[in-house]
């Protein structure tokens, strides 16, 4: 039996044409799930009428991530802007930057960038 989700995943929410160079994944817990929906909210905000895009709070592991998080997806003449931000903003918060080049074990891996302490991946679900 498969198990309905309750959320979309940004790739089926962004707009068409929608320059999607990288991903920052932003990981809460039980713990640390009203600081996540804080800075979800705040990102939000401060990126109004910018080209990043920010995704649903998904309160599950899914795919390689072990926790809950929230996605945004942003274009490589922004990086800087986002991830300067994310740096000074995510406080206890784990924060993985990857670019989005096809393969996504090397994304998530090999040109990967975390803010915060690192989490372990779960690399058996990339084809290799």
């Amino acid at each position: 039996m498969e198990i309905k989700r309750s959320f979309k995943v940004n790739s089926q929410l962004l707009p068409k044409e929608f320059p999607r160079d990288f991903d920052a994944h932003v990981y809460f817990n039980e713990l640390t799930f009203k600081k996540a929906e804080n800075l979800h909210a705040l990102m939000i905000e401060t990126f109004q009428g910018q080209k990043v895009f920010v995704g649903q709070m998904i309160n599950q592991s899914i795919g390689p991530h072990p926790t809950g998080m929230f996605e945004a997806n942003f274009p490589v003449k922004l990086f800087a802007d986002v991830v300067l931000w994310l740096m000074k903003e995510h406080e206890e918060l784990s924060v993985l930057i990857h670019p989005l080049t096809g393969n996504d074990y090397i994304d998530h891996s090999g040109q990967a960038l975390w803010l915060g302490i690192t989490l372990p991946l779960d690399f058996s679900k990339f084809t290799l």
